[in-house]
């Protein structure tokens, strides 16, 4: 009848918003559930009486940040314990919890929320501006320990770490954790030019951290040598085109070293980058890879 449909119906849409805080997947992967729940409910339609879906209340804002700090703390015992893939999971089911409270928030869990709100008619979700600030902090922080956890793994997704970190610095511009680790990424992506802009960021607000100073500094080096194998490269272009019959083999000699010289420097700067490899799996002191409170 009527009353069950609506009973059904409201169940249904609670349970999918719920989806989002008992999934281990990363956001792409969670709109995909919340969207498969969504066309689910639409195939429901209304009754034959005609019945709607009667309204669902707003979530409780307490109770979404309870969860979500229960299972960011739970990522942090995991992080401690070296497992990883754990922590990532406890990490994202903190954050699509406080997903439930943005109503306009970014991301494609975000949006599926928003789908669901508008299918089902629920109540919008209000929070109070301190409640606001306690969101923005969890998130952070969340996002902070996501980058942590993927600096770990034996093959780390640096767009990943960048995204996360960029994320964080959404919420806390001045992280120097944020900071350093996104410098961290873009060094290893070889973007030198926007590692050392973070590294310096991060070298502000932690001055005396040896490991900021020390990726600057090979960071600087990598910009070094890369500027050279450009020269080189550039060198060799020139060198290799066909001079003028009266003067080629006047200039041989000297064109010969030239370029010898100039393959010389490629090579030593591709010896330099495989050497970089190894710096990937260096573990950082002073608290850069500890889980944010």
């Amino acid at each position: 009848d009527s009353s069950q449909h609506r009973k059904t119906l409201s169940s249904q849409v609670q349970l999918a918003l719920m989806v989002m805080a008992s999934s281990g997947g990363d956001d792409d992967s969670t709109y995909a559930q919340l969207s498969a729940t969504v066309n689910g409910l639409s195939d429901m339609g209304p009754s034959s009486s005609g019945a709607t879906a009667s309204r669902i209340q707003a979530v409780d804002p307490e109770e979404m940040i309870s969860k979500a700090q229960v299972h960011k703390e739970k990522g942090n015992e995991l992080y401690k314990l070296k497992k990883y893939k754990g922590a990532i999971g406890q990490y994202h089911r903190a954050l699509l919890y406080l997903k439930t409270l943005h109503q306009s928030g970014a991301g494609s869990a975000a949006l599926a929320v928003q789908q669901l709100a508008a299918f089902s008619g629920a109540e919008e979700t209000s929070t109070t501006t301190e409640q606001d600030a306690i969101i923005a902090e969890l998130e952070a922080n969340c996002y902070n320990n996501l980058a942590a956890c993927l600096l770990q793994e034996p093959e780390v997704k640096y767009a990943k770490v960048s995204s996360y970190c960029a994320q964080v610095l959404e919420r806390k511009p001045g992280n120097s954790k944020a900071l350093y680790r996104y410098g961290l990424a873009l060094y290893h992506s070889k973007d030198y030019d926007g590692a050392l802009g973070k590294l310096h960021q991060a070298l502000q607000q932690s001055p005396s951290d040896p490991n900021v100073k020390r990726y600057i500094k090979l960071t600087q080096e990598a910009l070094s040598r890369q500027v050279q194998r450009q020269k080189a490269l550039y060198k060799g272009m020139f060198d290799s085109s066909t001079p003028a019959s009266g003067d080629a083999q006047v200039g041989t000699g000297a064109a010969g070293g030239e370029k010898q010289q100039a393959d010389s420097v490629v090579a030593d700067a591709e010896e330099d980058d495989r050497k970089e490899e190894g710096d990937r799996n260096v573990t950082d002191s002073n608290g850069n890879n500890n889980a944010d409170a």
